[in-house]
C-alpha cells in the first residue's frame, strides 16, 4: 500500500504516471482532490495536447511516443493510469479493433504496468470495446491485465451520475496488484444532474459562437430525454451536427472532432459552447489552453471528464489517506 505515514509525515507523495495522457485529467483530479503527489511521467504524442499539459501541470519527465519508449527507463510509480486511443472500439467509428493499429496501442500501456508493477492502474476507455467483437476484444485485454498479477474491477460510468451536464459513458477498469490487501468498488452515481444552464452566464455572447438560424425546424415534441433537443437543420444528413440542443438540459457526448450547436435559453440565441463552458463541463475549471481554439475543443472533447476521475480515486487512494488530509479535501468541495 501506499506508505501513509510518510505522506502524513510531509516526507513523500503519491508517485504517478500517465500514458496517452492528453492535457492531463488525472492530474487535475489529483489536484482537486488535494491529495499529495508527484507527476512522474507523461506520455502523449499529440504536441498540442503536451503543451497544454505542460502549461497547467508539473512532471518529472516527457515522453511522445509511447511505442519507442523502454517502460525499464521509467520512474517507479504508485499509480499508473491510461486510456489508449478509442476510435477503434467505438460505434461513432469503423470499429476496427486489434486491426486497427490504434487498437494495439492498449498493449504498450499493458507492457509499462509488467515491467514497473505499480500498485494501482486506472485504464479508461469508451464502453464499445466491452461488446466488441462479441466481447472477445474486451477478454483478451481483461485476461492481459490479470496475468500480470491484479485484480481486476470494471465498470461503465455515466459523466451526467457525477456532476456534469453532459451524457458521457465511459469504460474504466481498475487494478489492484495482488499483494496488496484493499478492496474496491465503483462509486455510485450520487450527485443530482445538473443543466447546461448552471455553465452559462446572462450577458452578451461572442459572436464567433453564434449559428446560423437557416433551414431550422424545431421539435413539434418536448423531448423527455435529459438531452433535450429542441430543432434541427433541415439541410444536414449527419446526425451529430444535424440536431439542436436545448441548455435546459445536459450535452451529448462531447466529440473531438465537432461541436454541437444548442439553444441558449438564457441568452435565446443558437450557438455553440465557448471554450471555456466546454471545460468546465468536463472539470477543467481555471484551465489554461495555449492552443487555438480548434485544438482546444479538440482536447476536451478528446479527455476523460475530471469529476469521473475525482470519484474513483475517493474509493481507491482517499480511503488511505490520514485524516487531516480527508479533511482538507472535504473543507475545499464545501467550499467550492
Amino acid at each position: 500500500m501506499i506508505n501513509i505515514q510518510s505522506i502524513h509525515n510531509g516526507y513523500s507523495t503519491i508517485k504517478c504516471g500517465t500514458a496517452f495522457s492528453g492535457i492531463g485529467a488525472f492530474e487535475q483530479a489529483m489536484k482537486n482532490l488535494n491529495l499529495p503527489h508527484t507527476n512522474c511521467f507523461m506520455v502523449e504524442i499529440d504536441a498540442f495536447a503536451r503543451q497544454t499539459f505542460l502549461a497547467n501541470h508539473a512532471v518529472n519527465r516527457v515522453y511522445k511516443d509511447v511505442t519507442t519508449l523502454d517502460p525499464s527507463t521509467l520512474e517507479s510509480v504508485d499509480i499508473f493510469v491510461f486510456g489508449s486511443p478509442c476510435q477503434s472500439f467505438s460505434i461513432q467509428g469503423k470499429r476496427g479493433g486489434f486491426e486497427d493499429t490504434r487498437g494495439t496501442l492498449v498493449f504498450y500501456g499493458l507492457n509499462i504496468i509488467q515491467e514497473k508493477q505499480p500498485k494501482y492502474f486506472i485504464f479508461e476507455n469508451v464502453k464499445g470495446m466491452l461488446n466488441h467483437d462479441k466481447g472477445k476484444t474486451f477478454a483478451v485485454i481483461q485476461s492481459a491485465f490479470e496475468e500480470l498479477n491484479y485484480t481486476i474491477k470494471y465498470s461503465v460510468l455515466n459523466s451526467r451520475d457525477f456532476g456534469n451536464p453532459q451524457n458521457r459513458e465511459r469504460l474504466f477498469v481498475v487494478g489492484i496488484r495482488n499483494d496488496i490487501a484493499q478492496t474496491f468498488v465503483f462509486p455510485k452515481a450520487n450527485i443530482a444532474m445538473p443543466c447546461l444552464n448552471d455553465y452559462i452566464q446572462k450577458g452578451s455572447i461572442d459572436k464567433r459562437l453564434l449559428c446560423k438560424t437557416d433551414n431550422i425546424v424545431l421539435c413539434q415534441k418536448e423531448s423527455k430525454s435529459p438531452i433535450k433537443k429542441v430543432a434541427e437543420y433541415a439541410h444536414i444528413s449527419f446526425k451529430s451536427d444535424k440536431h439542436i440542443f436545448s441548455t435546459q438540459g445536459i450535452a451529448p457526448c462531447f466529440r473531438a472532432g465537432g461541436r454541437n450547436t444548442f439553444f441558449d435559453t438564457k441568452n435565446s440565441v443558437y450557438r455553440h459552447l465557448s471554450v471555456e463552458e466546454m471545460a468546465k463541463v468536463q472539470g477543467f475549471d481555471n484551465f489554461v489552453f495555449p492552443v487555438s481554439n480548434s485544438q482546444a475543443y479538440k482536447q476536451i472533447g478528446n479527455s476523460i471528464t475530471v469529476n469521473v476521475l475525482e470519484a474513483i480515486l475517493k474509493n481507491l487512494l482517499c480511503a488511505q489517506m490520514p485524516a487531516n488530509i480527508m479533511i482538507d479535501t472535504m473543507n475545499k468541495e464545501v467550499a467550492a
